[in-house]
């Protein structure tokens, strides 16, 4: 598990190798163990709102990148990854207009 997650961030510039199911998963799922962690805690710590957020921000292209080998180790044509990007800019901006207003002002 630890070696997948490393791969994780050994290959966050690497778009043409490929990704196994658990290179792609374990990482998935400790990222989001994290952010809801520090998320959770932030109502009370007003600090770690802005600590998650730059974390989640700084998570964005590794997790391209690993979602572009995984979808390259499935046989996938190239095509469809275009399509893969504009779905997760859509996720981003839906995940963004949940937040209230002012939300990282306070």
């Amino acid at each position: 598990m630890i070696a997948a997650y490393l791969d994780y961030w050994r290959n966050y510039l690497n778009f043409w190798g490929r990704a196994t199911r658990q290179q792609y998963w374990v990482p998935m799922i400790i990222n989001w163990v994290i952010a809801l962690i520090l998320l959770g805690q932030g109502e009370h710590n007003p600090t770690l709102k802005y600590v998650a957020a730059i974390i989640c921000l700084s998570l964005i292209f590794p997790t391209f990148t690993v979602i572009v080998r995984r979808v390259r180790d499935t046989g996938v044509k190239h095509i469809f990854i275009w399509g893969l990007l504009s779905m997760i800019c859509s996720l981003l901006a839906c995940i963004f207009a949940l937040f209230p207003t002012n939300f990282f002002k306070r």
